[in-house]
């Protein structure tokens, strides 16, 4: 059903629309979990699209957490280089960052909207933070520290793909791409439309509180990356950069092949589907030639076209997203 359609409904109507079309596997308050034939499960409350598991009470307290002076966030849309920029910050600003069994980087760095305020106020300062909430809905603060990391939507829309088929929780092993690639292009996927997404975040990136970083930059120059994050949040972090030493342990280890090894780091191994691919895929631009075809390829450049014209993003990734 498209956004359009679906935005001019309110909940009841919702309800009843998808009861009748889809299988409900559950549906408590106003929160709905369904699953059209061949899609990934998914949950929408709030008139937002969520993975399944998410619960409403969460996504509502993180939205409403008042972050603290010394918070820094990891902002993202899905897959642009989330856990790699946590690492690298977890590096930079945890003493005793493992990870370790039972303190895995989803646990030390929660995603707020998953874990919810209360669990993230109990953690120790500075606290290292991921989202993948709109500009809207992002907990605000003039004091705290906001990186925004970005990538083209081709590269973006096949690690997706992959994402929804490891992780049990999507029911979506064997999941066809052309149906996820129209599901992304139509905004219909957990965390919503990555237009919307990238659009909400532009006007931002000049704030004095925000460092945005291309995935691709990171992808050609990991240490200058590391520099930038280390002096933009500052104190320590700023002192640890400055050390050639360290800078280079630091690169070495925030290396694709370097975070390929031990994935029980980032998520408790029982999360991924047995006998896949790990979390951590390729880490590497323009794989989606492998995957989209011409017409995906220019639908994607139309839809670019469209969102971001007039932006400063209009005429990002010319050469990542080019077919020839």
């Amino acid at each position: 059903m498209p956004n359009k359609i679906i935005d001019r409904l309110n909940v009841s109507h919702l309800h009843a629309i998808i009861a009748q079309t889809v299988h409900i596997e559950y549906k408590q308050s106003d929160v709905v979990v369904y699953q059209p034939p061949g899609h990934p499960k998914q949950a929408r409350f709030d008139n937002e699209i969520w993975p399944p598991i998410f619960k409403q009470e969460f996504v509502r307290s993180a939205k409403n957490y008042k972050p603290k002076p010394t918070d820094a966030f990891v902002c993202t849309y899905p897959k642009c280089g989330t856990t790699w920029t946590q690492h690298i910050l977890s590096q930079l600003m945890m003493e005793h960052y493992g990870p370790d069994i039972g303190k895995e980087l989803c646990v030390t760095s929660p995603m707020i909207e998953f874990m919810g305020a209360k669990f993230v106020e109990n953690l120790v300062h500075p606290r290292l933070l991921k989202t993948h909430f709109e500009w809207r809905n992002v907990p605000k603060s003039r004091d705290a520290k906001y990186v925004f990391v970005c990538r083209n939507p081709k590269d973006c829309v096949v690690s997706y793909y992959f994402h929804n088929r490891y992780f049990d929780l999507y029911d979506f092993t064997d999941g066809n791409f052309n149906t996820f690639f129209d599901l992304f292009m139509e905004g219909r996927l957990g965390f919503g439309d990555y237009f919307d997404h990238l659009l909400g975040w532009l006007p931002h990136l000049s704030d004095p509180n925000v460092l945005f970083l291309h995935f691709e930059d990171m992808l050609q120059d990991l240490p200058g990356a590391i520099v930038k994050l280390g002096k933009f949040v500052g104190g320590r972090s700023s002192e640890l950069v400055d050390d050639n030493e360290v800078l280079k342990r630091i690169t070495e280890q925030s290396k694709v092949e370097a975070m390929a090894l031990d994935q029980w780091r980032w998520f408790p191994e029982e999360d991924m589907k047995p006998n896949q691919r790990p979390f951590i895929r390729q880490g590497k631009k323009r794989d989606w030639v492998n995957h989209l075809s011409k017409e995906q390829s220019d639908r994607m450049d139309a839809r670019f076209k469209l969102r971001m014209q007039g932006t400063i993003a209009e005429h990002w990734w010319q050469d990542e997203m080019s077919w020839d």
